[in-house]
């Protein structure tokens, strides 16, 4: 298995697009009515060409949108394809980012929905909350520990 983050280019933006509807529409719905459309617009303003997709032996399963702020990396964006969830994907690159971040980044920090399953994930990455809005957790973590 091997899983590469390689640059998004516009070719795959109906992929993330998809991806971020079916991740986002069940999680969004418990805040928002019209959830279909209002996610395709706030996805329209987010997708940036810095973003990376993921990909399993040259399949795309997923991708990954960060940025570095200061002294710390946060995850803007974070979608694997739920046909490929729980088989040590999303682990593989949270340890490719740190790797790839070493020495320019002190910790790494998502948001993360209340709603969002993903939370559980990342507890068992070491992320601990650090804040909370209305509908999200600040979590955080430092760089050098392992995951």
């Amino acid at each position: 298995m091997t899983i590469t983050l390689r640059p998004a280019c516009s070719d795959d933006y109906a992929f993330a697009l998809e991806l971020y509807i079916e991740a986002i529409r069940p999680l969004a719905s418990a805040w928002i009515d019209r959830a279909g459309t209002d996610q395709e617009a706030q996805f329209a303003t987010l997708w940036r060409h810095d973003t990376r997709i993921i990909t399993l032996d040259d399949q795309e399963v997923g991708w990954v949108e960060f940025r570095r702020t200061g002294d710390e990396l946060f995850l803007k964006q974070f979608y694997i394809s739920p046909g490929h969830q729980r088989r040590g994907i999303g682990s593989q690159v949270l340890r490719l980012l740190r790797e790839e971040q070493r020495g320019s980044a002190k910790s790494m920090a998502p948001f993360v929905l209340k709603n969002n399953p993903a939370f559980r994930f990342y507890e068992r990455h070491g992320f601990e909350v650090v804040r909370k809005t209305h509908t999200t957790f600040v979590m955080r973590r430092a760089m050098g520990e392992a995951a």
